[in-house]
């Protein structure tokens, strides 16, 4: 009975080991999609975007060194951090032009409104 518990913890182990080796692979390769689609975007053109994917380019990097020294857990963190980045990039690189638009609008309104008045 005793060598059948020991024996299913560690397979539980052994489990557990195989699945954490996996997620920071996961997160990297999610980061690094999620950074191409922000520069696709444009973001490195929108200055608070580029900021975002300057940070999420540095922590993959980073990520990548803590992967070659075997650093799983941190390797993880820095990996939610550059996709967290990296998402607001693209978000922010979206938003430029609609915001761009929405003041072109706004100016047009503005001016069919002196128009108006005089």
């Amino acid at each position: 009975m005793r060598r059948a518990i020991v024996g299913a913890g560690l397979l539980l182990g052994l489990a557990g080991c195989a699945g954490t080796q996996k997620v920071p692979t996961e997160q990297l390769v999610n980061s690094e999609v999620t950074i191409r689609q922000a520069e696709e975007a444009g973001a490195a053109q929108v200055p608070e975007a580029a900021q975002h994917l300057q940070w999420a380019k540095e922590q993959t990097h980073e990520a990548r060194r803590l992967l070659e020294q075997n650093e799983r857990d941190k390797a993880a963190l820095y990996l939610k951090r550059a996709e967290a980045d990296a998402e607001l990039a693209l978000a922010l690189a979206r938003e430029a032009p609609a915001r761009a638009e929405a003041e072109r609008v706004r100016q047009q309104v503005q001016q069919l409104q002196q128009n108006t008045v005089q």
